[in-house]
């Protein structure tokens, strides 16, 4: 059953200020060891795309903060991992403790979170809905 939905939107520009002014500390509350990794190898060969992922991963987070009810930095950012797979589907990976915590607030278990990612005019939107057991 679907439980929630969410839907954010960020400037592509204004997060790479962001980047730029507080870079490493913003990656490590923000974004888990898979994701600065993948970040990472991409910035490696191209980093407007990178800024573009990582605008796209930061959306999808607050996207799915938004679909269970939560408002920004309620839940650790960084155990939310915005992964791909091996199609190139972008998908949700939640930490076994925020998914709990989760389990608590709605007294229901997380069944499926689907996610899309879209980046057009410097902007990233992400797209996000909950169903739950």
């Amino acid at each position: 059953m679907i439980e929630g939905i969410g839907v954010d939107l960020v400037s592509i520009e204004k997060l790479k200020k962001i980047l730029c002014r507080r870079g490493g500390r913003f990656f490590k509350r923000v974004f888990s060891q898979e994701e600065f990794i993948i970040i990472g190898e991409i910035k490696n060969k191209n980093e407007e795309r990178a800024i573009r992922k990582t605008a796209g991963f930061f959306a999808a987070k607050e996207a799915f903060l938004k679909a269970v009810g939560g408002g920004l930095f309620t839940m650790p950012f960084n155990k939310i991992s915005v992964l791909n797979d091996k199609n190139g589907k972008p998908y949700i990976k939640i930490d076994e403790n925020l998914r709990d915590l989760i389990y608590k607030k709605f007294k229901k278990k997380l069944d499926a979170v689907n996610l899309s990612i879209t980046h057009e005019d410097g902007f990233a939107c992400a797209f996000v809905i909950i169903e739950m057991l």
